[in-house]
């Protein structure tokens, strides 16, 4: 059948609603048959591989979906909070539950967005890429100084599923493979691989307020486009995954290999959305995010999280939505992008046949 994740009937509605990393893992596990095809695994308790070298914000906690209760239904439309889902989870591992491995990688995809990379000092210049979180989940250049690891934050997860699975370790193996997924996916994000234009850097510098509202708004703009194109079903997204997962399990050579040549392309496509949404959308979208402030104790990701409902209704309303059509295009490009290296990256860790 043909599926659209939100219409799908395998996929509890105690798990929804569907946020973007769960799309794009969704789609590219669709394309991979026989990753589709591989039977269940037993849940097991997080074997807490690594959490010396790469520690776990306090307030993370491994919540388990296998075992739920429906609580609630929610708006997908408006829905911006990865926390609040329709069903509330079991917080250990329950017993006697198995679950498909391809459900592993679409349900806990948004995990890294779940507090396990907040609240941490990681590096003395993480204030600007807006905490912990977005130290983990970025990596770009600015002013000569490179800052952010999220290329790190792919390999440890990558590694770490390996582990996992050389100590049977399958359930885990699945649930660090789908974590990994979500930062190589980031890196096809041309926000979290580029700050802004260097030019208009220049011209902003000393405006350092109006400069942090700006990347955030535009950054997060784009994040709720995304989502809601997903959320409404629009098909070219849907097949430039499949078509960009296909591509990818059947290439040849790692992902590794392949990341420069990822992240530069993503780099570019960077100034085209930074302007779009700056030049046609302009003080109103920024208005919708007049409430973000550089000194707030509060992580960048959880202020713009707060402004995202005000900019959808800018971005989607009928006096806007003919704008649409240049972001939906250089989209396609980049989620064909990020599907062939997902494809590529799931399609390493089948079984060998």
């Amino acid at each position: 059948m043909d599926y659209s994740l939100h219409d799908d009937p395998r996929l509890p509605a105690a798990w929804a609603p569907w946020f973007s990393h769960e799309y794009l893992a969704y789609f590219c596990v669709r394309a991979l048959d026989r990753l589709m095809a591989l039977p269940p695994v037993p849940v097991r308790p997080n074997p807490r591989f690594g959490e010396k070298i790469w520690p776990i914000g306090s307030k993370h906690i491994d919540v388990y979906k296998e075992s739920y209760q429906t609580h609630r239904q929610l708006d997908p439309l408006w829905s911006f909070d990865y926390k609040k889902r329709n069903g509330d989870f079991a917080l250990e591992p329950p017993a006697g539950k198995t679950i498909e491995p391809w459900k592993v990688l679409v349900i806990y995809s948004t995990e890294p967005d779940l507090y396990p990379d907040y609240d941490l000092v990681l590096h003395r210049n993480q204030k600007i890429t807006g905490g912990s979180h977005g130290w983990r989940h970025m990596r770009f250049r600015l002013l000569g100084m490179t800052f952010g690891i999220a290329p790190r934050s792919f390999s440890v997860h990558r590694d770490l599923a390996r582990l996992a699975f050389d100590s049977n370790h399958d359930y885990w193996g699945w649930r660090y493979l789908s974590r990994g997924a979500h930062y190589l996916a980031d890196l096809g994000h041309p926000f979290h691989v580029k700050a802004l234009p260097g030019s208009f850097l220049l011209k902003r510098m000393r405006a350092r307020h109006e400069l942090f509202k700006i990347v955030s708004a535009m950054h997060q703009s784009y994040e709720v486009y995304t989502e809601r194109r997903f959320r409404e079903g629009f098909e070219p997204f849907k097949e430039a995954l499949l078509r960009g997962a296909r591509e990818g399990r059947d290439a040849p050579g790692d992902v590794r290999d392949r990341l420069p040549a990822y992240i530069r392309r993503a780099e570019r496509r960077h100034n085209p959305i930074f302007y779009y949404f700056f030049d046609r959308f302009g003080p109103e979208l920024l208005e919708a995010f007049s409430r973000m402030d550089p000194d707030s104790p509060l992580d960048a990701a959880t202020q713009t999280n707060r402004c995202s409902a005000d900019a959808a209704r800018v971005i989607f309303s009928d006096a806007h939505r003919d704008k649409l059509d240049f972001l939906d295009r250089i989209t396609v490009e980049i989620l064909a992008d990020a599907g062939r290296m997902l494809g590529m990256l799931f399609a390493a860790f089948l079984p060998k046949s």
